[in-house]
């Protein structure tokens, strides 16, 4: 009743003036917490900035911007700022402020970043965000219980006596080492996601032309050319309509997997054991919330992150033992002393017993983690020390810096499986 009086004896320039007043309240209103966000990051230090871009040229190499990061903590403590745009980002570094954010399922949302990845790896676990993520993080983990996992021992073993061949037969030569290891791990999804047997791939399908084997990623060069970061103009781009083909063909050749694997289990019960698609086949049986799009982007999510983490791991750590022979010879003396002489394939027994060449895994990963970076963007108001990050901010997730802070990993350069003893921990 006030409100309408006030109009009805307002004059025109007074109406006007109310409405832009308006109109400015509900923009600072609904752009509250991004204006705390800048707020904060012209409070705290971090590299250097260009005007509109950011920090966006630092993403020119792969893993570069966590390299920065690293970097910067020595010059800018453990809460530090990157603009990515014109969007202030918090790297935050340290474990127990890490802790707070992560065990909390206020802050699963992921940034907008995440959404530059939906046409290759679609909305599977790694890219989809909140009650979505939720509910699939639920149907889906008890498929990787150490007893799930354990039953597929035989496939780690064929798959890597397949390497060690191939790489025998490379012997005194120069090769590329991810080649090798690419082709080991991606036989193993194979099997364990899609169920096509090591052994026998030939007789079942073409999996050497399989899409997962060509997938690429271009989000690094959408880092280049930041105005490609806006899918209203990257979608004109000749990278997008190939990328889109590719996410076309993973689909296609997904769904094919899936058919195969429900005419199988139609005909009776399956011999061997279950692989990780007909569980989420079961799943979708059972859950009409996990769809069959669902199964398709979480089957890609396992094969082609799956490849390029494991990948990775394996890739570097040999690397580090090949600059660290004495390492490397205590993990050959460990691997002798429970073989012997014997060529049988290990056991889960077996790999229990390689204490040693667990120690220098898990010192690979903290110098090489598979995943240097992640982000988040928080579901509520999080106070870090000193400083009180507003509930939207976009958060960077950094092992690599993490792994490598002083106070926590004395001469962190180095590696020393010995981090990692019983003793140690």
């Amino acid at each position: 009743m006030f409100i309408q009086k006030m109009i009805d004896h307002a004059t025109h320039s007074e109406l006007w003036s109310f409405a832009t007043l308006l109109a400015i309240a509900l923009t600072i209103y609904s752009l509250w917490d991004y204006i705390k966000s800048v707020l904060l990051s012209l409070k705290l230090s971090g590299p250097e900035a260009l005007p509109i871009l950011g920090n966006c040229l630092i993403i020119k190499e792969k893993d570069m911007l966590a390299k920065r990061v690293a970097t910067a903590f020595g010059l800018y403590g453990p809460l530090i700022r990157v603009w990515v745009l014109l969007f202030p980002f918090f790297a935050v570094l340290q474990p127990d402020d890490l802790q707070v954010i992560l065990s909390s399922k206020k802050h699963t949302e992921k940034v907008f970043i995440y959404r530059l990845m939906h046409n290759f790896l679609g909305k599977g676990l790694i890219t989809s965000s909140g009650e979505k993520w939720n509910a699939h993080r639920k149907f889906i983990q008890p498929m990787f219980h150490l007893t799930i996992l354990e039953r597929f021992i035989d496939t780690f073993a064929d798959a890597s006596q397949t390497l060690f061949e191939n790489l025998h037969g490379s012997a005194n030569e120069e090769v590329n080492i991810a080649k090798y290891i690419n082709n080991c791990v991606i036989d193993i999804l194979n099997e364990v996601v899609l169920g096509v047997p090591v052994k026998r791939q030939g007789a079942l399908v073409d999996m050497e032309h399989s899409p997962f084997r060509q997938g690429k990623v271009v989000v690094n060069e959408r880092f280049l050319q930041p105005w490609l970061l806006f899918e209203s103009i990257y979608k004109f781009t000749k990278s997008a309509s190939e990328e889109l083909d590719q996410k076309k063909r993973l689909d296609q050749f997904t769904r094919k997997m899936i058919k195969r694997r429900r005419d199988m289990i139609a005909s009776g019960p399956l011999v061997r054991r279950k692989c990780l698609l007909d569980y989420m086949i079961e799943i979708s049986d059972n859950n009409a919330d996990f769809t069959e799009d669902d199964i398709v982007d979480e089957a890609c999510t396992f094969m082609l992150a799956g490849q390029d983490s494991v990948g990775a791991a394996v890739a570097f750590t040999l690397f580090l033992l090949a600059q660290n022979p004495e390492c490397q010879e205590k993990c050959v003396a460990e691997i002798n002393d429970i073989f012997m002489d014997d060529q049988r394939a290990p056991t889960m027994n077996d790999l229990r017993e390689m204490r040693y060449v667990e120690m220098c895994i898990k010192e690979a990963l903290r110098l090489c983690p598979s995943v240097p970076l992640m982000a988040r963007k928080l579901g509520e108001e999080v106070r870090l020390g000193k400083y009180t990050l507003p509930a939207g901010s976009n958060i960077f997730i950094c092992p690599y810096a993490t792994h490598r802070l002083p106070h926590i990993f004395p001469d962190p350069e180095k590696f020393d499986p010995e981090r990692f003893s019983p003793q140690n921990m």
